[in-house]
């Protein structure tokens, strides 16, 4: 069997004809991404297949390169990747996550400003080549947004006392998760520091001054004079509003009444991000966050603090996700898909499980 049985493939959006994803393989490798994988966490890739499918189209599949040894199709892969570059990471347009070839965990994720992609054309015979030339690099790196050589994050603790700094690829030496993406995303568009696993900025602090009474949320900016202002007053008055604005635009609102705090965070572009209430400095009442488009993403509903609480979050077109309820000694959890239908409840200390037709398909029951 030859071993020239590789292929570099990519899924193209019929909306715009524009590649979406480069992948490699054997076979039918290129199918699987249509079908449903609970071991595929790109969740990128996987949306953009959903709306085009919804939309009654079909994404369209394209062999750009066929006929290769598998050292070939890892190379041409990950150079394609490089040139074309990834969304999630602003380099570019693919849903792609990792930089393709031969990578595994612990190895970098993000190229610094030494990388350049070496891969021989003539590899590829001479129509394989001009077909690769055609492919221009549309690609850039400034992940941070700072215009600067270095893409350095730099760590703080609860206290705001400096930690140290880490590469991006330190940052994200586990792997591509949730944490570390959004604290990227969040770095990308904020000047200020945030919060999330800690503290991170994007520009150096000898310290920052954080207030330990201000109830906030993950990725929350940290606005010192904001902080400095509340706890000054909060010695001095019962009951006050401070505001933080960033461009004429409200980022921060604290209102203190007595012996309750009323917090609430907003995005860049104004709307509303996350609220918290405490009493006597525990949780109480109510804890709302809200996805960048306005919907409701997380709502808690608290009673003593966290020792009786529903939680209830929602995906971000705004249907109910997961509820979660503890209290009285009882629990109650619920799951459902995208489409309303339920996937999971807890009954009877044991789990009935549903397909997304709303059958009953599995029965987990307590031993």
């Amino acid at each position: 069997m030859s071993n020239n049985r590789y292929y570099v493939y990519g899924l193209i959006d019929p909306r715009d004809n524009q590649i979406f994803y480069i992948g490699k393989g054997t076979g039918k490798r290129y199918s699987s991404h249509l079908k449903k994988n609970r071991l595929d966490f790109n969740s990128g890739k996987i949306d953009q297949i959903i709306e085009i499918q919804n939309s009654g189209l079909e994404v369209k599949i394209e062999i750009l390169f066929q006929n290769l040894d598998e050292e070939t199709a890892y190379d041409l892969e990950k150079v394609i990747i490089y040139k074309l570059g990834r969304k999630v990471f602003s380099e570019g347009t693919l849903t792609n996550l990792i930089p393709g070839g031969r990578w595994k965990t612990g190895d970098p994720i993000f190229y610094d400003n030494s990388y350049t992609p070496a891969f021989d054309s003539n590899r590829l015979g001479l129509f394989g080549e001009n077909e690769f030339l055609r492919i221009k690099t549309k690609s850039t790196f400034d992940y941070l947004n700072t215009n600067k050589e270095r893409q350095i994050v730099y760590r703080y603790n609860w206290d705001g006392s400096f930690d140290k700094e880490k590469t991006l690829n330190e940052l994200f030496i586990e792997g591509v998760r949730e944490v570390e993406m959004n604290i990227l995303k969040f770095l990308r568009i904020e000047n200020l520091p945030i919060y999330g696993r800690g503290i991170h900025s994007k520009f150096f602090y000898e310290n920052i001054y954080i207030s330990e009474k201000i109830p906030t949320c993950d990725y929350d900016i940290i606005d010192q004079d904001f902080h400095k202002e509340f706890d000054l007053k909060f010695g001095m008055e019962e009951d006050f509003t401070i505001h933080s604005y960033e461009n004429d635009i409200l980022r921060l609102e604290l209102c203190k009444n007595k012996t309750t705090i009323d917090y609430q965070s907003y995005y860049i572009t104004g709307q509303k991000k996350s609220f918290r209430r405490t009493k006597y400095g525990r949780p109480y009442e109510l804890a709302l966050e809200w996805f960048e488009n306005g919907n409701l993403s997380v709502k808690e509903e608290l009673i003593d603090g966290y020792s009786e609480y529903i939680r209830t979050t929602y995906y971000e077109s705004g249907e109910k996700y997961i509820r979660i309820s503890r209290g009285k000694g009882k629990k109650e959890y619920d799951r459902w898909f995208k489409n309303g239908k339920k996937e999971v409840e807890f009954i009877d200390n044991g789990y009935n499980y549903y397909n997304e037709s709303g059958e009953l398909v599995k029965i987990i029951k307590p031993e």
